[in-house]
């Protein structure tokens, strides 16, 4: 179950939403991390389809200015 495998995606698009970014915003500054992401990818990790790797979660930790283990919190 995809579901229970995804722990951040929820949390993600909700720290995505408080700071006023788009999908693609969040996207240009992971690319520009060197992070290997597409918006599609993101998308279906916010909508808990597709787990993040743990080198997803760093790299969005980063771009969203917050602690990984915040990715992780309900």
């Amino acid at each position: 179950m995809q579901h229970a495998a995804n722990l951040v995606g929820r949390k993600i698009a909700r720290l995505r939403y408080q700071k006023g970014w788009t999908q693609d915003t969040l996207v240009a500054k992971l690319q520009l991390l060197q992070c290997d992401i597409t918006r599609d990818i993101l998308a279906n990790i916010e909508l808990r389809r597709s787990v993040a790797t743990d080198k997803h979660c760093c790299f969005l930790a980063i771009a969203l200015s917050v602690p990984i283990d915040e990715l992780f919190r309900p």
